[in-house]
């Protein structure tokens, strides 16, 4: 009998512990305010991102180069806001980017 408490208590403890590594690895977004305006757009290849921003009619697109070594801040176009980088862990080729509306 006991044998058969131990391995429902294992299954138990098992059990639990699989939504707790499935929300590890998930993300959240927490959103406070109103869109009001459509934000810009990102793409990135090698060592360059490219922002798109719209305001009314007026479209501009900017690249920026990206120094792997460092971390790095640019202004969005149409001064719509700034954008910082920083690299986690020193590891050049994983960065988180931050980017915050005016």
């Amino acid at each position: 009998m006991n044998r058969v408490k131990w391995m429902l208590f294992l299954g138990v403890m098992a059990s639990g512990m699989i939504p707790c590594s499935y929300a590890a690895s998930s993300g959240t977004i927490h959103f406070y305010g109103a869109i009001i305006e459509g934000g810009c757009s990102f793409s990135n290849g090698g060592n360059k991102v490219t922002s798109t921003c719209e305001r009314g009619t007026t479209q501009l697109t900017q690249v920026h180069t990206l120094d792997p070594r460092n971390s790095s801040a640019f202004s969005l176009p149409l001064s719509l806001g700034q954008v910082t980088t920083e690299h986690i862990n020193n590891n050049p080729h994983l960065a988180i980017m931050t980017v915050s509306y005016n």
